[in-house]
């Protein structure tokens, strides 16, 4: 009995089809376009379409959880990029050499410059936290929902890299969870690629198409 064969196999084995529809897939987020036949474009648009429409719901939902909490909609983003600097909360204070010591799994000591710039740094961020939101609750809570908005963001890429390759997929999520990405799509329900016929390929009379991102607007 032949097992997992359904769908275009554009006639190649399982592993280099899949390779080259990653391939095809990474090629189309990075340059928003391919040219490619028409039954390869067919064969790729629904794992393209299910790729762009993970990123775009999954930050679309961790902004969401932030802006429920921080109310304020230019807050968000600030807080956002505040809270992917580091892991702190208002309470969190640097521990002195003397300390890291006595932990149950005791940490090397730290030079005393490491130790102050370390200190300087979260000041300021408590500072910049505190300037946003001057209650400190609040301030705690809308911290704590941009960390977990960004854990929720993180789950959608794990997702989207699994579909990748190893090599191409550090720079198609770059792209993909990038703010001008988002904001071209957030407001589309579907619909992300397009597929636009240009004519047979010289030699085997193949159907040749542009595969591309929909608002994709060639140069010259």
């Amino acid at each position: 009995m032949r097992h997992r064969i359904a769908g275009n196999r554009i006639n190649m084995p399982e592993p280099r089809r899949r390779a080259a529809i990653r391939s095809m897939i990474e090629g189309l987020i990075l340059h928003e376009h391919i040219t490619t036949t028409e039954a390869r474009a067919k064969a790729v648009k629904g794992e393209a379409e299910t790729i762009i429409n993970t990123a775009i719901r999954g930050r679309r939902e961790a902004l969401a959880h932030v802006r429920a909490v921080a109310k304020d909609d230019s807050l968000v983003l600030t807080l956002w990029d505040l809270a992917g600097e580091a892991k702190f909360d208002l309470d969190t204070e640097v521990l002195s050499n003397d300390e890291r010591a006595g932990l149950k799994t005791p940490k090397p000591p730290l030079r005393p410059e490491v130790l102050q710039q370390k200190q300087r740094e979260l000041a300021d961020r408590k500072q910049r936290l505190l300037k946003l939101i001057k209650n400190e609750d609040d301030a705690r809570a809308a911290l704590q929902a941009a960390r977990e908005g960004r854990a929720m963001e993180v789950r959608a890429r794990r997702l989207i890299q699994k579909r990748l390759s190893t090599n191409g997929a550090k720079f198609v999520l770059r792209k993909l969870f990038s703010p001008e990405f988002y904001e071209r799509f957030e407001t589309r329900p579907g619909g992300f690629t397009r597929i636009v016929k240009i004519g047979p390929r010289h030699g085997d009379a193949a159907p040749m198409v542009m595969f591309e991102l929909v608002d994709y607007t060639p140069i010259g």
